[in-house]
């Protein structure tokens, strides 16, 4: 970060940030006084990465403020390890993800950092999303990372002008069931990598990292998608149970009642492992609004639709989320949407049309019309 943590926007390019931000929050305004929360803590989510993690300092700054005045309570995010610890005993660069928690601490936001992508010191392979090779290598970074910015954290002590806002659940990894998330080759040499049996043991040592720095924590499971409850099961069987806090879904379907079915499949496998306890959370879905604007594959089609469509979608999918939090068999705690903002710009890559807002010319962020339902659902279950 260019400026200091605390340092008041003072450049000319935020001023377009700002005026965006002045509507969207006065958009949001106040909730009646009667109005009661519908739904758990934190439950309305977004993600914050990609093209938007790349603006100047002051327009994020800014949207972190948007964020927070259109009713977001909680930012699931990357901390990325191969950037952070690029090197085993090099001192850890911090100012990335100190930025990152203290954006988040100054506007009231909860942090839910997806730790993810081993440096190539601690990778099984060159190929980048090779997955860690020692499992003490990742919970040594991780009880750093508590250590840091959980309740005793170093970060706090340091910023003491900051609202303190301690991480308190970290996930680990993402999508480690397809290669882009966990590569590991058919090679004999790389076979007792492959997922689940190697994500178990990577995240058995995270999660007594974690606990051991931070008793209080949740560890939450990497994201699984399309079959998830088949890879939960896989997981189970390979010796996952009590090596989590809550299961994430990360289920891009075409109709909001398939994503209520797969969380109740969830359930169904926690139960059978009798792990009915634990959390459930959705830490992404999206429908993108890339109809006729990108070229995608077919198994993708299904949750494709317009500007217009998406704001459905996102009317229904928190319709749906509030049911799902009310049903005991069910129990959903959050619902991160993917994601905050994004370009709408990519002829081939159908999440580049998922952003509540649109990055357009100059860093300029325009307010599409799923931001709006966003925004009455925030208050319809927050009572904000």
């Amino acid at each position: 970060m260019s400026h200091s943590l605390g340092q008041q926007l003072s450049c000319r390019r935020c001023a377009q940030a700002l005026a965006v931000l002045a509507v969207v929050a006065l958009a949001f305004g106040a909730a009646p006084a009667s109005a009661k929360r519908a739904v758990p803590g934190n439950f309305m989510g977004v993600y914050w990465g990609n093209q938007a993690a790349e603006a100047p300092p002051p327009i994020q700054d800014a949207q972190w403020q948007a964020m927070a005045a259109n009713g977001v309570e909680s930012v699931r995010t990357v901390f990325n390890w191969s950037e952070t610890q690029p090197r085993r005993d090099a001192a850890l660069a911090w100012s990335e993800l100190d930025t990152l928690v203290a954006r988040a601490a100054s506007n009231g936001l909860d942090l839910l950092p997806v730790v993810f992508a081993a440096p190539r010191w601690a990778r099984i392979a060159k190929r980048p999303a090779a997955p860690p090779r020692d499992p003490a290598d990742l919970a040594r970074f991780m009880r750093l990372l508590v250590q840091r910015y959980g309740p005793e954290g170093q970060f706090w002590r340091d910023h003491p002008q900051l609202p303190r806002r301690p991480i308190r659940a970290w996930q680990i990894w993402n999508e480690p069931h397809a290669w882009w998330g966990w590569d590991v080759s058919r090679s004999r040499k790389e076979r007792k990598y492959r997922f689940p049996a190697h994500y178990v043991r990577v995240l058995r040592a995270a999660y007594k990292a974690v606990k051991q720095a931070d008793k209080g924590a949740k560890v939450v499971l990497a994201g699984l998608t399309t079959d998830s409850w088949r890879y939960l099961e896989q997981i189970y069987r390979a010796g996952g149970r009590g090596s989590f806090d809550v299961v994430a879904s990360q289920t891009f379907t075409g109709k909001t009642s398939n994503l209520y079915k797969t969380l109740r499949y969830l359930r169904r496998v926690m139960r059978k492992y009798r792990d009915q306890r634990k959390g459930l959370w959705i830490t992404e879905t999206s429908w993108p609004a890339a109809l006729g604007r990108a070229k995608f594959p077919r198994g993708q089609r299904p949750f494709a639709t317009t500007d217009a469509g998406m704001a459905r979608k996102v009317k229904d999918l928190f319709a749906m989320a509030r049911k799902a939090a009310r049903d005991k068999n069910v129990r959903l705690g959050r619902v991160y949407w993917y994601e905050w903002a994004s370009p709408y710009a990519s002829k081939n890559w159908i999440f580049d049309y998922g952003g509540l807002l649109r990055i357009g010319p100059g860093w300029s962020f325009q307010p599409m019309p799923a931001l709006a339902a966003y925004r009455a659902a925030a208050r319809s279950l927050t009572g904000r």
